[in-house]
């Protein structure tokens, strides 16, 4: 901004001018410049001297008066930030979003545009939270009550205070889920140290945060994934977490966003992580497992990695499904011990599992075929036996919670 006229004395009231439109302003203490035509009647009133481009003034230094020449950030009025909001949902926000509870709020909306949570939550800035998912399939929630005690786990290994009964987190959980009117879907939700301010220390944070948000987003990509090609997978270059954290589900996912990263850079499905012994340990955000030539089924103990439902229940499944079929036995025997790249590759077969995935055949692992490098049989077969576990029936079963879609949305006949 071009002064005319300053007072020696910054304190004093002198006449300067913006570039833009020539209008007269006035110069108070501490080096504010107010325009005399412009009453701000209240400190969220939007107002903005820089209105386009400006020329060049002659005498004009860069390296004195930085940014002369763009516009001024707006200053947002209350109506302005809610247009914003609205205008700003993308197109997979809108078709995807189902319904967004915030311990803020105290409820539940259902317009992707007021799904936010304010920056001096400590989950925000600090990445202090915890999460958990849980599948919403053919109306009802799988396996709910084990990603709870999961949830619960994490949230104790981080530090953090439930802020709600078990039961009143249920409810909430399943009570998004009928809002959000999807019969399938997936629900996150987290738990966070909660708002206060910008440090470190919890000691600021009012009270402990919870959300819960209901898509759709991963039924439609989970959907539309051809196993029968399965994954290509590369040894990942950066360190996995180790113990404890590799066993918290945290909201700190950048190692995990940096495999995956890098292994799409390369040309790859999927990274997974291999600790300084040289064990694999598991992908991004699943598990992994290989099927040796004697038939036995290894994963990596749960000390160094993250313990995934999925894979717990397919361990369940296999012999479940044995007993039923002794002639036509998948698997013989199951054993949690460490894995080198040397046995991965040396398998029979190889999968990963995880709740949006299920059950993915691994193919390769850096550039070296796994077998002869096609989706192995059994892992599919696994994956089949996922797909009906998951299936509901008509009333639920152990496994499965109904979700009260009448109560939330008034549809008696529960969208079914």
């Amino acid at each position: 901004m071009l002064r005319q006229g300053l007072s020696a004395d910054c304190g004093a009231p002198s006449t300067s001018y913006s570039l833009a439109s020539q209008t007269p302003c006035s110069r108070t203490g501490f080096g504010r410049v107010i325009p005399r035509n412009v009453q701000r009647r209240h400190r969220s009133h939007e107002f903005s001297l820089w209105r386009g481009e400006t020329p060049i003034p002659k005498n004009h230094q860069p390296s004195v008066v930085p940014g002369a020449r763009t516009v001024a950030t707006p200053l947002l009025s209350k109506e302005k930030i809610v247009d914003r909001l609205r205008n700003g949902v993308h197109d997979a926000a809108a078709a995807h979003h189902g319904a967004f509870y915030s311990s803020e709020l105290g409820g539940i909306v259902t317009d992707p545009a007021f799904m936010v949570i304010h920056m001096d939550d400590h989950m925000v800035h600090r990445g202090h939270g915890v999460f958990d998912t849980v599948l919403l399939t053919d109306g009802f929630l799988y396996q709910l009550p084990r990603h709870l005690e999961r949830f619960k786990r994490s949230a104790e290994q981080a530090g953090l205070v439930m802020p709600k009964s078990d039961e009143a987190i249920m409810r909430i959980i399943l009570d998004t889920a009928a809002a959000s009117r999807n019969l399938n879907g997936i629900v996150r939700y987290w738990v966070t140290a909660g708002r206060g301010g910008f440090g470190l220390s919890t000691r600021e944070c009012t009270e402990p945060g919870f959300y819960a948000m209901c898509t759709s987003t991963n039924v439609v990509l989970r959907d539309s994934v051809d196993r029968t090609k399965g994954y290509r997978a590369c040894t990942s270059p950066i360190t996995p977490h180790g113990y404890p954290f590799a066993t918290i589900k945290s909201n700190n996912y950048l190692r995990n966003a940096l495999c995956l990263m890098d292994a799409e850079n390369r040309g790859y499905d999927v990274g997974v992580f291999v600790d300084e012994e040289g064990h694999v340990q598991e992908g991004p955000n699943m598990n992994l497992a290989i099927i040796t030539h004697d038939d036995v089924l290894i994963t990596p103990p749960a000390d160094g990695c993250l313990e995934g439902i999925t894979m717990q229940r397919l361990l369940e499944l296999i012999p479940e499904e044995a007993a039923r079929s002794p002639n036509d036995v998948l698997v013989r025997d199951i054993v949690r011990q460490p894995l080198s790249v040397e046995d991965v590759l040396g398998a029979r077969e190889a999968f990963l599992t995880g709740s949006t995935l299920r059950v993915m055949p691994l193919v390769a692992l850096d550039d070296t075929p796994i077998a002869d490098g096609q989706a192995g049989i059994t892992a599919l077969a696994f994956d089949s036996m996922l797909v009906e576990d998951m299936k509901p029936g008509d009333k639920g079963g152990p496994e499965h919670l109904v979700v009260p879609y009448g109560y939330m949305t008034g549809m008696l006949d529960q969208l079914r």
